[in-house]
């Protein structure tokens, strides 16, 4: 748990899920908590992180080429290629990378916590009311979980397609009080 009151959450390349307080504190079940936790274990499942990671050396080559031609080219030559890559690097990290991936990379992670969830018995629909919480905490912007995802309103539409809500166990008074009590804390 990162003691910050941001909400978010995030999943390392090599396995590891941070959650802050602030995200934690916004659950209000089990449910939604394992929400949280099947929508990170989505991008470990699907490689986002090492996705990105590959993506992001791709682009650091593609700059040291033109850095080499650079100095290996003089005059119209250097100006038109370091044109040509100065607009393709651009598309690359800003289309590929910063918008194109991260957000489809989300898409694809709330579609595998659906699945997980209810693998495991958990409501898929906490997926959805974790999201309609997000919508009414978050600022569009903002510094957290704002900046980096895709509009909750945006994500509710995409997972209610493919979500059906499903009855939890017949102990989600025990489930609760455990969530209560691990949680009191926070």
């Amino acid at each position: 748990v990162l003691n910050s009151a941001e909400i978010n959450a995030v999943a390392t390349p090599s396995g590891l899920i941070f959650v802050t307080r602030g995200m934690l504190k916004l659950t209000r079940n089990e449910d939604m908590l394992a929400a949280v936790l099947a929508h990170e274990i989505g991008h470990i499942v699907n490689k986002h992180g090492l996705k990105a990671i590959k993506q992001s050396r791709i682009t650091s080559a593609l700059g040291k080429i033109a850095v080499t031609a650079g100095e290996t080219l003089g005059g119209e030559e250097l100006a038109g290629l370091t044109a040509d890559f100065k607009d393709s690097i651009g598309d690359i990290t800003g289309t590929l990378i910063t918008s194109g991936y991260s957000r489809a990379n989300e898409y694809d992670a709330d579609r595998q916590a659906v699945k997980i969830l209810s693998r495991f018995g958990y409501d898929p629909g906490a997926l959805i009311d974790l999201l309609e919480e997000m919508d009414t905490q978050l600022v569009p912007g903002g510094k957290d979980f704002a900046k980096t995802h895709p509009d909750p309103q945006k994500r509710i539409n995409a997972v209610s397609r493919y979500v059906e809500r499903q009855d939890i166990s017949p102990n989600t008074e025990a489930r609760q009080k455990r969530y209560e009590t691990h949680l009191s804390g926070i």
